[in-house]
């Protein structure tokens, strides 16, 4: 194996991972009503001697959430209102007739393994064959043999199309979709970002896109004045994953309508904590980035 495919390799699982683990501190939070849904998410972290292995650790768990909410402001939090948001908007769209449900970036995603309305569709997990390869380990390692309405689907971004590939997969163009993109599109370049809502504006009229952005603003580094912001930027930058793409501020339905779809609802910060870091009696149980949002938009037709 070459050194660049080894250091690839690596940064794959160590992004999947770093994701599954913020979802897993959240679920650690002792207000049950608070807590990131993902209670399979410490599970399909590989056990080892790595950090974010910690949080199998049960002498550790508890203090898990704290230590991530100090090293990485905001994301523990933000983490929860993305999962929670996501998943409130797939259950929507399957409800009101989705039956395929596209994962792109799949990673250590456990929405087919845990939300029990996806039982009635096809979920289409489509990721880099490196990564799809370690999900397929982790699934058979805590579910055992995946769930038959769960297909993998492996491309490489960079020399396959997105739309041959799902078609090979067995995707029904003509069905609508419920498609999730959580996590992903702040790393790509503009131009793929692009090419992957144009592969969703053609999808029959009906399909959703589900996805989160950060404001182009904050990738540009002109927001490193709001808290958080700076430390995340150089965080992944040294990760070996920059920040590439946004969304003008407060521009999230001109930038969905110039790609022809449309939208259907857009959570952003205030919206979130409202929803889902406030407690019953009105106060508020924690703070997350205030620099990008969840969008949720609609093929017309």
């Amino acid at each position: 194996m070459a050194l660049e495919d080894a250091s690839s390799n690596r940064l794959s699982r160590s992004t999947a991972e770093g994701a599954a683990l913020l979802r897993a501190a959240g679920h650690l939070l002792p207000e049950p009503e608070l807590r990131n849904p993902d209670h399979l998410a410490a599970r399909l972290i590989a056990p080892g001697l790595t950090a974010t292995a910690a949080v199998k650790v049960p002498l550790l768990r508890r203090a898990i959430p704290g230590v991530v909410d100090r090293l990485l402001p905001g994301g523990l939090w933000f983490e929860i209102a993305r999962t929670r948001g996501m998943d409130d908007f797939v259950r929507e769209e399957v409800a009101a007739g989705a039956r395929q449900v596209v994962i792109l970036g799949a990673g250590l995603d456990s929405r087919a393994y845990r939300i029990g309305e996806l039982a009635t569709t096809t979920v289409f997990e489509v990721d880099h064959p490196v990564t799809a390869a370690y999900k397929r380990e982790r699934v058979a390692a805590v579910i055992g043999e995946p769930p038959a309405h769960v297909r993998y689907v492996e491309i490489d971004f960079e020399t396959e199309e997105l739309g041959d590939v799902m078609a090979a997969a067995g995707h029904d163009a003509a069905a609508p979709s419920a498609i999730v993109w959580s996590g992903v599109a702040p790393y790509l370049d503009p131009g793929a970002v692009d090419a992957t809502l144009a592969w969703v504006a053609g999808q029959v009229p009906g399909s959703t896109l589900i996805f989160d952005y950060c404001w182009q603003e904050f990738v540009d580094g002109e927001l490193d004045e709001l808290p958080g912001a700076r430390n995340l930027r150089r965080r992944v930058t040294a990760q070996g994953e920059p920040l590439r793409s946004g969304i003008p501020r407060g521009r999230g339905r001109e930038f969905v309508d110039e790609r022809g779809l449309e939208l259907v609802e857009e959570i952003d910060t205030a919206e979130a904590t409202r929803r889902y870091a406030t407690r019953a009696d009105g106060t508020t149980a924690g703070w997350m980035w205030e620099f990008g949002g969840v969008l949720r938009a609609r093929v017309p037709g």
